[in-house]
C-alpha cells in the first residue's frame, strides 16, 4: 500500500491565507493545496485556536517568506554603492583613517558574517585586516603613528621624524616637490627612511602642499624616451606675463633623457632667428660631452620651429639634426617639456612673480641653474638633470641609502625596545 504523508496544520493554514513558503509549493500535491486554499472551515482542526499564525502574524510570515530576496537586493544595491564610492580618488585613504571604526564593525558581525566576506565590502585583505586589528588594540602613546613599540620595533623614531620636518620646512628648498627634497636629505647623509615614510609625516604634520602627491589619476601613455644624453631633444615656448604687463616668450631647449635645460631665451614675440639661438647653443653645449651627436630634435608646429632659418642649420655638413613634429611625424606629443615649462613657472616665476624683464630674467636664471644643478629629480632617481646629462649613475646614491638604512634599522630597535608604554608591557 502507498503511505499517505501527513501535513502539519500550519501548512494548511497558511496555503489558506495564501502565505505558503515556494519550496512547499514544489512538494505538495495541487489538489491538496487547492483544497486547503478553499476550506471554508478551517477551525475545525482541533488546536487552531492557540496556533492563529496566519490571522495574527500575517506580515511576520510575508517578510520571513521574502527575506532571501531581500537580501539579495540589498546586496546588490551595496555593492553598486561601494563600486561608486571607490571611484573616489580619497576612498582607500578615507577606508585607512577609519580602521577602528572598519574593525570595530567587522568584529560585530563576525559571528554571522565571514571575514574573507566583510573584508571585501571595504577594499581591503584579510592580512590588512588583521593588521589593523594590531594597531587598534595595542597602541602606544610613546610611538609617533601609535603603534606598539614593542610589536613595532622597527618604526621610526623621533629623532628621524624631527630632522624630516627640517627638511619639510626648509625656506630654501620650499619651492622644490617633497620627492626632490627627500632625495636631497638622502644624499645629504640626514634622512634614513622611506620615500613612503617622509610623505607620511608630512600629511600627518601637514606641512607642505603635496600637489596631489598620493592621489591616483587615470594612468597616461608613456611618453617618447631616450635611452642615453643627448639622443633626444624638445624645443618649446612658453609665455609669461610680469607685473608691468609685457607678454614674454620664454624659448627652452631640454635633452629628454636627462631633463636637462640645454638652453634658454627671452624675448618679446615669438622669432625664427631666437630659436635658431637656443638651439646652436644646445648643440654647441652637446657637442662638449658626446663625440658622435645623433639628434632627434621634436617640436610643434609653430612658425619659430618651420622655417628656413632652422632647416638651413639642421642641414649644414657635420650637424646630426632630425627635426620631428609632435603628433604630425611621430605619434607622440611634446608634453615632457611642457612639464619643464610649468615647473619652472610654478616653482621660480609665479611664486616672486617679476615686475619687468631684468627681474624676470634674474630670476629665470637662477631658477635653471636651481633646476639643472642642485634640485635632485625625482624621476632620475635623485640625480640632478645635469648629473644625468654628464652619464653620471645613481649606483653611488644607492649604496649610501643602503648604508643609511641599516644603520637606522638598528638605531630604531634599540630605541624601541627600551622606549614603551604601560600598554606595550602587558
Amino acid at each position: 500500500m502507498i503511505k499517505r504523508a501527513s501535513y502539519h496544520t500550519t501548512l494548511k493554514e497558511l496555503t489558506h491565507f495564501g502565505l505558503l513558503p515556494p519550496k512547499y509549493e514544489k512538494t505538495i500535491p495541487r489538489t491538496n493545496i487547492h483544497r486547503w486554499k478553499h476550506d471554508d472551515n478551517i477551525n475545525r482542526f482541533v488546536g487552531s485556536e492557540i496556533n492563529q499564525i496566519a490571522d495574527k502574524h500575517t506580515e511576520l510570515i510575508k517578510t520571513l517568506n521574502e527575506y532571501p530576496k531581500m537580501f539579495y537586493a540589498y546586496g546588490r544595491l551595496i555593492k553598486t554603492v561601494i563600486r561608486i564610492v571607490e571611484k573616489a580618488q580619497d576612498y582607500r585613504k578615507l577606508v585607512k583613517s577609519s580602521k577602528e571604526e572598519v574593525v570595530q564593525a567587522i568584529n560585530r558581525v563576525r559571528e554571522y558574517v565571514p571575514i574573507d566576506k566583510a573584508v571585501k565590502l571595504f577594499s581591503i585583505t584579510r592580512s590588512t585586516f588583521y593588521t589593523w586589528t594590531s594597531d587598534v588594540t595595542n597602541k602606544c602613546k610613546n610611538s609617533y603613528f601609535n603603534r606598539c613599540n614593542k610589536l613595532y620595533s622597527g618604526q621610526i623614531i623621533p629623532s628621524e621624524i624631527q630632522k624630516a620636518k627640517e627638511y619639510l620646512t626648509n625656506p630654501a628648498i620650499s619651492h622644490w616637490s617633497i620627492k626632490s627634497i627627500y632625495h636631497y636629505g638622502i644624499r645629504k647623509g640626514d634622512l634614513s627612511i622611506s620615500l613612503n615614510t617622509f610623505y607620511m609625516i608630512n600629511n600627518k604634520l601637514n606641512l607642505k602642499e603635496t600637489y596631489g602627491g598620493k592621489k591616483r589619476f587615470k594612468k597616461r601613455k608613456k611618453g617618447i624616451r631616450a635611452s642615453t644624453p643627448n639622443q633626444i631633444w624638445h624645443a618649446d615656448i612658453t609665455i609669461f606675463k610680469t607685473l608691468d604687463g609685457v607678454k614674454h616668450y620664454i624659448y627652452f631647449v631640454i635633452d629628454n633623457y636627462s631633463r636637462v635645460i640645454l638652453s634658454y631665451e627671452i624675448l618679446d614675440r615669438v622669432s625664427g632667428l631666437i630659436r635658431l639661438s637656443t638651439l646652436e647653443d644646445a648643440y654647441n653645449k652637446a657637442k662638449s660631452v658626446s663625440n658622435h651627436l645623433n639628434v632627434k630634435l621634436i617640436v610643434d608646429g609653430g612658425a619659430e620651429n618651420n622655417n628656413l632659418y632652422i632647416d638651413e642649420f639642421i642641414n649644414r655638413e657635420g650637424i646630426h639634426i632630425e627635426k620631428l613634429i609632435a603628433l604630425k611625424d611621430i605619434d607622440y606629443s611634446n608634453s615632457m617639456i611642457e612639464a619643464t615649462n610649468k615647473t619652472i613657472k610654478y616653482r621660480y616665476l609665479f611664486p616672486v612673480h617679476p615686475h619687468n624683464i631684468d627681474e624676470l630674467r634674474e630670476i629665470l636664471n637662477y631658477g635653471v641653474k636651481d633646476f639643472n644643478e642642485t634640485c635632485p629629480n625625482g624621476q632620475l632617481k635623485g640625480l640632478t638633470p645635469y648629473e644625468a646629462w654628464m652619464g653620471k649613475t645613481v649606483k653611488s646614491i644607492n649604496q649610501q641609502r643602503t648604508i643609511l638604512l641599516k644603520e637606522a634599522k638598528k638605531n630604531r630597535l634599540a630605541y624601541n625596545r627600551v622606549h614603551t608604554c604601560e600598554l606595550c608591557n602587558h
